[in-house]
C-alpha cells in the first residue's frame, strides 16, 4: 500500500493524489451501481513513512475509511496525539479542533483502560482558535507561525479542494465507556475525510454521534469491532447536503462478542442536486451467540436532482442472533406543504424547516465549542437572522457570540 500511494504521488502532475477504495463496503454488490466505494482527490502529502508515526499498539486498529485513505491521513497529519486514560478514571475529555480554512489534518490515538470513561469531541469548522498559536500545537511553529503552517500542511496546487482530515483510533478496554462526537461545519469549497477505528473489549460501551451540516464533500469511514462479550455500540448520524455537495458514508460493525449489541440510527435531508451514498454493514460473526444488530436510515429528499444511494447489509455466520436493517426514503407531501403554506410559509421555507431541525439538534446536543461553531456556520450558510435565533436559544455568552461575529466578518 505504501508503494501504491508513493507511486500515485509521483505521477500526479497537479500535485494531487487520487485515493481509491475509500469507505469500501465489506460485502460488494454490482459494480454498475457505483456504490461499493468512492474515490477522493486530495493534496499530495509530505514524503514520509506514515506507519512510523502510528504507535505500535494502534496499528492493529482498522479504520473505516480504508487502508489507502487512512495512510494518507497518517502521512499528511501535522498534529499527532496519543492519550492513555488510566484505569478507573472518569470524566476525561479529548478535544480535537480542525480549522477547515487551514486544511488541518490530525491523527489521534486513544487507549481507554478498564473501567474508565472518556469523551472524544471532534470539531471541523472555520476560524477555530483565537490565535494561530492556539490552533496549531507544533512547537517549531512558534518562531514563524504563518510560514511553518504553509510549509507543513499538504501542498495544494491548481484547483485542488482544501482538504481537512482526521484519523482516530480508539481501544476501549474491559468495562470502559467511550463517547465520540463529530461536527462537520465546513465551507462549500472544502472537503473532509474522516477515518475512525474502534476495538471494544468485554462490556465496553461505545457511543458515536456524528453531525455533518456543511462541506463541499465529506467522506466518513467508521469501523467498530465489538470483539468483547456484552460490548455495545450506539451510533447516531445526522446529515445535511445541499446544492453541489457530496456525502459518502461508510459503516462497518464486525460483531464477535457474545450478547454484543449494535444500534445504528441515521437521518438526513438532501436538497437541490446533493449526492449521497451510504453503506452500513453489520457482520454477525461465528461465535457471537446472543448478539443483536440493527441499522435504520431515514432520508428526506427535497430536490428533483438529488442522487441518493443506500446499501444496508446484514452478514451472518451464527445462529441465535438477531439482525435488522431498513431504509425509509421520502419527500414532503403536497398535503404537508399545503398545511404549512396556509400558515404563511413558502415551499422553500417549509423545506428549510427540516434542514434547520438537524442544525438545531447539533447546536443543542453537542458539547464544548461545537454550539458556537454551529452558530458561526449558520451565519454564513443560513443567514444572520437564523444564526441569532440559534444563539439566543442556546443562551450563548457574550464571548462566544463575539467569537462567531469576528469569524464571520474575517
Amino acid at each position: 500500500m505504501a508503494a501504491t500511494l508513493d507511486q500515485a504521488a509521483k505521477t500526479a502532475a497537479t500535485g494531487t493524489v487520487t485515493l481509491s477504495g475509500v469507505d469500501v463496503a465489506p460485502s460488494q454488490t454490482w459494480n454498475w451501481l457505483k456504490i461499493n466505494d468512492t474515490k477522493l482527490t486530495v493534496p499530495e502529502p509530505p514524503a514520509a513513512d506514515p506507519a512510523a508515526d502510528v504507535p505500535a499498539a494502534a496499528r492493529r486498529i482498522t479504520c473505516g475509511a480504508g487502508a489507502e485513505a487512512t495512510q494518507w491521513l497518517d502521512a499528511a497529519a501535522t498534529s499527532r496525539r496519543t492519550v492513555v486514560v488510566p484505569a478507573g478514571a472518569t470524566a476525561q475529555t479529548v478535544t480535537v479542533e480542525l480549522d477547515a480554512s487551514l486544511g488541518a489534518v490530525a491523527q489521534t490515538n486513544v487507549f481507554c483502560r478498564p473501567h474508565s470513561e472518556v469523551s472524544v469531541n471532534v470539531i471541523v469548522a472555520e476560524g477555530l482558535g483565537a490565535a494561530p498559536k492556539e490552533r496549531d500545537e507544533r512547537a517549531h511553529a512558534e518562531a514563524n507561525e504563518e510560514v511553518a503552517r504553509k510549509a507543513d500542511l499538504p501542498h495544494i496546487k491548481g484547483d485542488a479542494a482544501v482538504t481537512i482530515g482526521h484519523a482516530l483510533r480508539i481501544h476501549a478496554e474491559a468495562a470502559s465507556v467511550v463517547h465520540v462526537t463529530l461536527l462537520v461545519a465546513a465551507g462549500t469549497n472544502e472537503q473532509y475525510l474522516d477515518s475512525l477505528g474502534v476495538i471494544a473489549d468485554d462490556r465496553a460501551e461505545v457511543t458515536v454521534r456524528q453531525y455533518v451540516i456543511g462541506a463541499g464533500a465529506t467522506a466518513l469511514g467508521t469501523n467498530v469491532e465489538l470483539n468483547g462479550d456484552r460490548s455495545r455500540l450506539d451510533l447516531t448520524l445526522r446529515y445535511l447536503a445541499g446544492a453541489g455537495e457530496k456525502l459518502d458514508l461508510g459503516y462497518s460493525v464486525p460483531m464477535l462478542g457474545k450478547k454484543s449489541r449494535a444500534n445504528l440510527d441515521m437521518t438526513g435531508v438532501l436538497t437541490d442536486d446533493a449526492q449521497k451514498s451510504l453503506r452500513a454493514t453489520i457482520d454477525l460473526k461465528h461465535g457471537c451467540k446472543g448478539a443483536k444488530g440493527s441499522e435504520q436510515e431515514t432520508v428526506l429528499v427535497a430536490g428533483d436532482d438529488v442522487r441518493n444511494k443506500t446499501l444496508p447489509v446484514i452478514l451472518c455466520d451464527e445462529d441465535d442472533v438477531e439482525g435488522a436493517h431498513g431504509a425509509a426514503i421520502g419527500t414532503v407531501s403536497a398535503e404537508q406543504l399545503g398545511y404549512l403554506s396556509d400558515r404563511g410559509l413558502t415551499e422553500r421555507e417549509a423545506l428549510e424547516l427540516f434542514s434547520r431541525a438537524i442544525v438545531d439538534d447539533a447546536a443543542n446536543t453537542l458539547p464544548g465549542a461545537a454550539p458556537a461553531a454551529v452558530v458561526c456556520w449558520a451565519r454564513t450558510a443560513l443567514g444572520a437572522e437564523a444564526a441569532e435565533e440559534i444563539a439566543d436559544a442556546l443562551e450563548l455568552g457574550d464571548h462566544a457570540l463575539a467569537r462567531t461575529n469576528d469569524e464571520s466578518e474575517a
